[in-house]
């Protein structure tokens, strides 16, 4: 009888590996679009038979009336909290059967795992962290408890209000080095990379007021890590994976790219609504500063156009006067608009009035988003990342930009072409004057992304 008992543990454990597998492959497997709706229905269909498969193995053997059974016993309870473990919410039944598990199995290090999958579902990520730390207990180059303690460290911060941002900052840094330590045990680990790529992806949204951190860098090793992990075809399915991927991409303002991870994570996960929502919120702001690059000066009166040009031109006057024999202000020399590279960094000062700008209640742009003019008339779109929006300059107020980037945007998406020009502003404290005043720290925001809080 034991041995029978064994063998149909050992088929029903084959079974929910399958299961998972099945979960994990679905859309690589599946080419019929219309049917990756019932993904979930099909998961739950599976959970019933090998569910039932459970229920007539405990009937039939009698466990609880078997106290000397322990193995099959911490083996049962295993398959049971673990098979159900795979739905996404938070289950008692799951809970029930992995803490069994674990008290006739003190150190089987599955259990453990997915004790703290379940804990992390429920938000007790402290119990979640500790389960997981057992797990490296018994076993140090556990790549799964690498990457959830990697999770746990950067949702702590995300979830703690009283921390320092200092504090919080070297949480996840910790978080990158864990995330780098499973990736050690298995370099080809795509969610490793994954989990990587998102560990980057908040301290790189936490660093805009860290000098001694270097933000390029952290862009770069963000995408970087994604795309080793998109390199997988199940990766490339994962609705969060392309979030997070299409969050790093629209900051670079890699736009077209971006809108097309957000196309294909609402494929794969069409009950995310706040997907569909993003990305048309993020096409109608495309049309805008398309519509706002075409503002007509008829849009300003002739007399009050006039009157800017004049201020504007005076400005310049003074500023080659006032910085004639500065190199940091190139000597005061202004350009126009019409006169800047495109795609460069211009050495000089770009003299411009803010005459309107695009409104973005829902905060889908990183950035704070103006229509400018300068003394010739000529109007431009103008970005200006991390600043307060409430606290930042507001049409009327003339800017100084130093050393102007202007850059040349081509968006194609589903049919739709988007072309404008923009300037782009990332530090302002650096780069810009307002009123001839320098913008005060705390002006400056830190960006902030929503998490998505997944377990491994």
């Amino acid at each position: 009888m034991i041995e029978m008992s064994k063998i149909n543990l050992e088929s029903i454990r084959k079974k929910i590996n399958n299961l998972y597998r099945f979960r994990d492959e679905y859309f690589v497997n599946n080419s019929n679009e219309n049917e990756w709706p019932n993904k979930r229905s099909a998961i739950e269909m599976k959970i019933k038979e090998i569910n039932d498969e459970l229920e007539n193995y405990i009937n039939t053997n009698h466990l609880d009336d078997d106290d000397n059974n322990m193995n099959n016993k911490a083996e049962y309870y295993f398959l049971r909290g673990w098979l159900l473990n795979i739905r996404d919410q938070y289950d008692t039944n799951v809970f029930e059967s992995l803490t069994k598990s674990i008290k006739f199995q003190p150190d089987n290090q599955q259990a453990w795992l997915e004790l703290g999958e379940c804990y992390f579902k429920k938000q007790q990520l402290n119990l979640a962290k500790n389960c997981f730390e057992k797990v490296l207990q018994i076993n140090p180059s556990e790549k799964h408890a690498l990457r959830n303690l990697s999770i746990m460290l950067r949702s702590n911060q995300c979830n703690t209000n009283d921390q320092s941002l200092e504090t919080k900052q070297q949480n996840i840094v910790k978080s990158i080095e864990l995330a780098k330590k499973a990736i050690e045990y298995d370099c080809n680990d795509p969610d490793s990379w994954a989990i990587l790529g998102n560990a980057y992806l908040t301290l790189f949204f936490q660093s805009s007021n860290n000098k001694s951190l270097n933000r390029i860098d952290l862009l770069e090793k963000c995408k970087s890590s994604y795309q080793k992990a998109l390199n997988d075809p199940i990766v490339r399915t994962k609705s969060d994976i392309l979030y997070n991927f299409s969050t790093i991409l629209q900051y670079d303002e890699e736009f077209e790219q971006s809108l097309q991870c957000l196309y294909n994570a609402s494929r794969y996960d069409s009950e995310w609504l706040e997907l569909i929502d993003k990305k048309q919120r993020l096409l109608n702001l495309f049309d805008e500063i398309c519509n706002g690059n075409k503002l007509d000066r008829t849009v300003i009166k002739a007399k009050k156009l006039a009157n800017i040009k004049e201020q504007l031109q005076t400005e310049e006057l003074k500023l080659k006067k006032q910085f004639q024999n500065e190199l940091k202000f190139f000597n005061g020399q202004t350009k126009l608009i019409d006169e800047l590279n495109v795609n460069e960094i211009n050495d000089c000062l770009l003299v411009c009035r803010i005459i309107s700008y695009i409104a973005d209640p829902h905060n889908i742009f990183f950035s704070s988003i103006y229509i400018i003019i300068d003394s010739n008339g000529q109007t431009i779109t103008l970005f200006v990342y991390d600043l307060i929006r409430n606290k930042g300059p507001r049409p009327g107020d003339t800017l100084i930009i130093i050393k102007p980037f202007l850059r040349e945007y081509r968006i194609k998406f589903n049919g739709q072409e988007f072309h404008f020009k923009a300037l782009r502003i990332v530090d302002p404290l650096q780069e810009m004057l307002i009123n001839n005043m320098q913008i005060k720290n705390d002006c400056l925001a830190i960006p902030t992304i929503n998490v998505t809080l997944k377990s491994d």
